[in-house]
């Protein structure tokens, strides 16, 4: 009889596990085809069912421990789809809701770039200098720095500067 409800036990508990690890298996199957194609603008309708997937399994399971990599995946895709306000979000999701993740300093670098890429040069010069402040012993501080530096040259002073 303790065998069959330890058996018992074990079922229900793969049959509450299953569907989610179905879903990020669905997840992760797309996001593979989308990886070998290596840019999302190049095959859009692809990179379009992977942010479904993606908003799919964070509403279904919200608790989930790989939400933090979906969000920052999706900021990703997004960004290489050229919607970099979406993608700023994405981004700032993964910052403010995971700040403990490894992902959280990446994501606040991530959010400057795309804030720089909307011409948002003040809110991009705010977020690199936040994540300075944040996080002044991460590899991508001083490559922030040289940002904050290069954001308001025209494109004749970057060329400049670049020949130097």
């Amino acid at each position: 009889m303790r065998v069959v409800c330890l058996i018992l036990s074990a079922s229900l508990l793969l049959c509450c596990v299953n569907p989610q690890k179905k879903a990020l298996d669905k997840v992760l199957a797309l996001e593979a085809e989308l990886r070998e194609i290596q840019d999302a603008s190049l095959n859009p309708v692809l990179a379009s069912k992977v942010l479904v997937a993606y908003s799919e399994f964070l509403q279904a399971y919200p608790d989930a421990s790989s939400n933090a990599a979906i969000l920052y995946k999706s900021g990703e895709v997004e960004k290489g789809l050229g919607n970099y306000l979406k993608s700023a979000e994405n981004f700032n999701k993964v910052h403010a809701n995971f700040p403990n993740n490894e992902l959280a300093p990446l994501a606040l670098f991530q959010q400057a770039d795309c804030f720089e890429a909307l011409d948002q040069l003040l809110t991009a010069k705010n977020t690199y200098e936040e994540f300075i402040e944040r996080y002044p012993s991460h590899p991508y501080v001083e490559q922030a720095k040289g940002m904050i530096k290069l954001l308001y040259f025209s494109d004749d002073e970057l060329i400049k500067q670049f020949q130097q």
